[in-house]
């Protein structure tokens, strides 16, 4: 079993290395100068079409709203991604790491965007009167490579069982180390949850989805916002952390273990790259449900996704741990437990990890399982 476990780090640390820097980063760069930096230069029309016509019904054909879309796309990458990974970026990279996870969210949103357009481009109308769409269909109809996208399609099965697993893990140990819950009652309540959406399919999903999601992001916020003000005096010397460190090592301090140049760049970049799904195709097979008369109109709700996924919430964390001194008072081998300390300061505030987990997960597990490839296929 070791042997196993150390094979599967050293692939895992493998492909999070240059192959995925290439690919992704080297993708969204080229669609980035492709696109003629579309999502930095046309940002607040990205905003204006979005947040900013959020209560308006949209035209053309979809199954469910814009901005239901939206909400199970950023439910099923918003939590323990946010919550949870950010602190096991700065604890094994620095917060130099925070700086290429924002350069990351940045190049993202034209890769986001891309494969938006894909989808709604080349979606399909199921038996059930559902639009369906995603990689596996934009990679069989556009590129007429039928065998990459049926292997694409079987990929993302397999796929959704490590990343349904970090989900439920990171909800699991927070409620056991927040609120000494067993792990296996964490796991009955998430099966219960899970099932009272699931079974309703994409239509309920993105029902549920648009009155949760909101409430727990801006909960959340206020709670880190909160954080932040009680340590403000300390904001001036977190910035100068990232942005020098982002380039130079940093060495020890309290459990802090310190990280080289490369540690920050290789933990920001997988960060950023994990927090948003920027070009792993998931989040359009979300969108490619929802009404639009254009899908470079439902694309600029994926530019907006990743801002509020990386750029906001990543940031809020990240933000909370670094002023409270959370970074450097938890060994990294605990770092998921980084939040929870940093918001012990604030009353009742440890409190809210463990629902707002508790709510993004089952939500997550339910658009995965409804939009598994391999069961549309």
């Amino acid at each position: 079993m070791d042997y196993i476990l150390n094979a599967i780090t050293e692939f895992s640390a493998f492909i999070w290395g240059y192959p995925m820097m290439i690919l992704l980063l080297g993708g969204g760069l080229f669609l980035t100068i492709r696109l003629g930096f579309f999502q930095i230069i046309f940002f607040p029309h990205a905003l204006k079409h979005t947040i900013g016509k959020i209560f308006k019904k949209e035209k053309g054909n979809g199954t469910i709203s814009p901005f239901q879309a939206f909400a199970s796309a950023l439910a099923s990458t918003a939590g323990a991604t946010n919550i949870v990974g950010v602190p096991v970026a700065i604890a094994f990279g620095g917060p130099g790491a925070i700086f290429w996870m924002w350069i990351v969210a940045i190049i993202g949103m034209s890769t986001k965007f891309s494969e938006i357009v894909l989808g709604i481009k080349y979606r399909e109308e199921d038996k059930n009167g559902v639009y369906v769409g995603g990689p596996m269909y934009y990679i069989k109809k556009g590129l007429g490579w039928k065998f990459a996208s049926s292997l694409f399609a079987f990929g993302l099965m397999i796929e959704i069982i490590p990343s349904v697993m970090v989900q439920t893990n990171s909800i699991s140990t927070l409620s056991e180390s927040s609120f000494g819950l067993p792990t296996w009652v964490t796991g009955v309540l998430l099966i219960i949850l899970i099932s009272i959406v699931v079974f309703g399919g994409i239509r309920r999903i993105g029902s549920v989805a648009e009155k949760i999601v909101p409430f727990m992001v801006l909960t959340y916020i206020t709670g880190a916002i909160g954080v932040m003000v009680i340590n403000i005096e300390e904001f001036p010397a977190v910035m100068n952390l990232i942005f020098v460190h982002a380039f130079q090592p940093i060495s020890a301090a309290g459990g802090f273990a310190g990280a080289g140049f490369a540690a920050a760049v290789r933990w920001g970049l997988a960060r950023g790259l994990y927090s948003n799904e920027a070009g792993m195709g998931t989040a359009s097979i979300a969108h490619s449900a929802a009404h639009t008369p254009h899908p470079c109109r439902q694309g600029l709700w994926g530019i907006f996704s990743v801002f509020i996924d990386t750029i906001v919430l990543c940031t809020v964390t990240a933000f909370t741990v670094l002023l409270s001194g959370a970074w450097k008072d938890v060994k990294p081998s605990n770092a998921a437990d980084m939040v929870s300390d940093a918001f012990s300061g604030l009353m009742g505030a440890t409190y809210c990890m463990g629902p707002h987990l508790c709510f993004f997960t089952p939500i997550n597990f339910c658009y995965q399982y409804d939009r598994c490839p391999c069961l549309l296929w």
